[in-house]
């Protein structure tokens, strides 16, 4: 199964990152999912909608 993984912490030494994430991403790969992660702020997503 392939699944994606949206991370969006301003943190990178957080808890959501370093501890969430990557126990959710072991747990897909013991279930031998291909996993693709985006972390919103290393991609400097924006999610203010402008005209």
């Amino acid at each position: 199964m392939k699944t994606l993984v949206i991370v969006a912490h301003p943190n990178p030494e957080s808890f959501n990152k370093n501890g969430i994430v990557k126990t959710v991403i072991a747990a897909l790969k013991e279930k031998n999912h291909e996993i693709v992660v985006r972390d919103l702020y290393e991609l400097n997503f924006n999610p203010v909608l402008s005209a």
